[in-house]
């Protein structure tokens, strides 16, 4: 009897669980830049401009062109008016 009652209480813990919604939340890092490129971009080549991830490591901008779909750039502080 105690066995069977022990089968029945993992059967309904196994179920409960894999009915839950509760999920460990995961992150895409996929939006994030690891490695930066250095040279300058000329304004007429930029096609998109994203902000990385707020999650991300490391904060910067992907950059799309017609030749390079992802380039990952730093703001260069220098060059602000």
């Amino acid at each position: 009897m105690k066995t069977s009652c022990v089968f029945f209480f993992l059967g309904f813990v196994i179920i409960m669980a894999l009915s839950s919604d509760a999920s460990p939340q995961s992150f895409d890092f996929g939006q994030c830049c690891f490695k930066f490129f250095h040279g300058k971009i000329p304004p007429q080549h930029v096609n998109k401009v994203e902000k990385t991830n707020s999650h991300c490591p490391q904060q910067g901008f992907i950059v799309t062109t017609p030749k390079f779909p992802n380039l990952c750039v730093r703001e260069d502080p220098r060059e602000r008016n």
